[in-house]
């Protein structure tokens, strides 16, 4: 479990959803493809309540069809609705994908950060876990807050 400072990540490039009221945060780098990141967002996250759930998207090369689910969502007139039926739905967006999308920036900032899995849950006090946390230690977790 390593740590990072909350505000050194690339908000900007993120998709935010709240939850509730949304007085708990976590910040999660995913992976479109990744079965995982979907597990997570699918039947996890759901239960956590109030929270801001702030999704930096990093398509990894491991999976040969990340790059152009990335691009999907990111050219979604909502990237955070689509990223949230992709992953519980597995439903694509519909629209074209982006060409611009900033997929080396993504990973750019992920590889500055020394995030390598996904997905990858950033909590404000700094601490980083990579892997989907069972509901229970997510819960834990942001009660902590």
């Amino acid at each position: 479990m390593a740590e990072l400072r909350f505000d050194e990540l690339p908000l900007d490039l993120a998709f935010t959803e709240t939850h509730g009221d949304g007085r708990r945060k976590v910040a999660v780098f995913g992976d479109p493809a990744d079965p995982f990141t979907r597990e997570l967002f699918r039947d996890i996250l759901p239960k956590a309540g109030d929270v801001t759930v702030h999704t930096i998207p990093l398509p990894l090369e491991t999976y040969p069809d990340a790059d152009r689910l990335t691009r999907l969502v990111w050219g979604a007139p909502d990237r955070a609705a689509a990223w949230a039926r992709l992953m519980a739905e597995g439903v694509e967006p519909a629209n074209p994908p982006d060409a611009h999308a900033p997929i080396a920036r993504l990973r750019l900032a992920a590889e500055e950060l020394g995030v390598d899995a996904t997905p990858t849950l950033v909590f404000p006090d700094g601490t980083m876990i990579a892997g989907a946390l069972p509901a229970g230690e997510l819960e834990r977790r942001l009660a902590a807050q």
